[in-house]
């Protein structure tokens, strides 16, 4: 059963979501976060990740190497990364309550 704290918390999330796509702050985020992840190698990175884990699959399978290789992929998010995204998230946030 699903608690009215998590429906609660899933609903202001969809709703700072939609905020954010509205005011095109959350493309301007995203494109922060893939430039960090180009800049930092995290895309070669796990592009070469996901070649050797494909290869060790006995039957190639793109579910299960997406399964396989997710955990490892968020680890390998720099912490200088996550920070600078999160900054951004919480300016955008700080704004827009201060809008309201």
């Amino acid at each position: 059963m699903v608690s009215t704290t998590e429906t609660t918390d899933e609903a202001t999330l969809n709703a700072i979501r939609q905020r954010l796509m509205e005011t095109g702050d959350w493309d301007r985020i995203q494109k922060l976060l893939r430039e960090q992840l180009e800049e930092n190698g995290w895309v070669d990175d796990l592009k070469d990740l996901a070649k050797e884990k494909a290869r060790a699959q006995e039957t190639p399978n793109l579910e299960n190497l997406i399964k396989e290789i997710s955990e490892t992929a968020r680890g390998m998010i720099s912490e200088s990364t996550r920070r600078d995204v999160a900054q951004e998230i919480e300016a955008v946030l700080d704004r827009e309550v201060d809008q309201a």
